[in-house]
């Protein structure tokens, strides 16, 4: 089967893209599939079917149309938010979400595929440290993903955690720059972080990195926080970053938000205040006072085991049109 993935930020430091190259990555694992990116057009027309990646600032309405009039094969649509996705029910065939409280309205065809998660082998926290320069003697908390977007609010998580860490506590930022820069978030950090005085307990890696470093990085830390300004009512996305934090066997801690409910769901995971300070509360409570080894085993949720179910639904799509 030959699929062809839209993709609008082919090329681009961002999350559709990041999600776009690993799901074409994981198709071109699999036996009998050919799989490749597009932004605009395919790159041939005799493909089997087209897996369109929908965020609606990314892939607007009328790009979706274009390949509608172009194209006889199905069309299958990949849920990022669901904003204005109801229009489209009658004209697409098949539709991918990632929780079931993207769905506000049921389509005549779907499926719910929950955001696939990096996942590697378990490696000594102590040798990443090393390798990374991280203090070895230290208990650190992290967070992950792009520095600006989805509302992370990062200077106000980091104001309120490096407030409280003790002198064995250290604070990692594993967070890389986004397409449009970072609206000078950094310089907030980095100012707020001196204000404090607590420029030995912290660090901030803003470098885009290949999805295996990404992973060592997150291993090296005790603890993960995910923080956005999406409240638990406001249903639409679902995080990739907070599904990769699940995949790295590290203790995890999530807002109480719509943008974490399926993690939020899982096993082992803490959901922490909608409230930014109180959040950061949470977060030092938990590295405190819980067993940070107590944490899940991800194997289910990996890229490698979700693409299955992907390929078996473009399958049916398929067979069915």
């Amino acid at each position: 089967m030959k699929i062809v993935i839209q993709n609008g930020e082919l090329g681009q430091a961002g999350g559709i893209n990041t999600y776009s190259s690993r799901l074409n990555r994981y198709f071109n694992r699999l036996n009998g599939v050919e799989s490749e990116m597009f932004i605009q057009r395919p790159l041939c027309d005799d493909f089997d079917i087209m897996l369109i990646q929908y965020e609606p600032a990314i892939c607007p309405p009328n790009l979706i149309q274009t390949l509608l009039k172009k194209y006889t094969q199905p069309i299958v649509i990949t849920a990022h938010h669901n904003r204005d996705i109801a229009q489209m029910y009658n004209v697409i065939n098949g539709f991918v979400f990632h929780s079931t409280n993207q769905i506000v309205e049921e389509p005549y065809n779907y499926t719910v595929i929950p955001h696939p998660s990096l996942v590697y082998d378990n490696l000594n926290k102590k040798d990443i440290r090393q390798s990374l320069g991280l203090p070895l003697d230290k208990k650190i908390i992290g967070t992950s993903g792009f520095i600006f977007g989805t509302g992370k609010r990062l200077p106000t998580t980091v104001k309120h955690i490096l407030k409280q860490l003790n002198d064995d506590e250290f604070l990692y930022l594993n967070t890389s720059m986004w397409k449009g820069g970072d609206n000078g978030i950094r310089q907030d950090i980095l100012t707020e972080v001196k204000r404090l005085g607590k420029e030995k307990q912290f660090r901030i890696d803003t470098d885009f990195v290949e999805d295996k470093e990404l992973n060592r990085r997150l291993q090296a830390c005790d603890l993960l926080y995910a923080y956005c300004g999406i409240g638990p009512n406001d249903k639409g996305s679902q995080s990739g970053i907070a599904a990769d934090m699940y995949g790295s066997r590290r203790k995890l801690i999530v807002k109480n938000s719509a943008h974490y409910s399926f993690i939020g769901k899982q096993d082992k995971v803490v959901v922490g205040n909608e409230d930014a300070e109180k959040f950061a509360d949470d977060v030092i409570d938990t590295l405190r006072n819980s067993d940070l080894n107590d944490v899940q085993d991800p194997t289910w949720l990996s890229w490698q085991e979700q693409i299955n179910k992907y390929y078996k639904y473009l399958k049916n799509i398929r067979s069915e049109f």
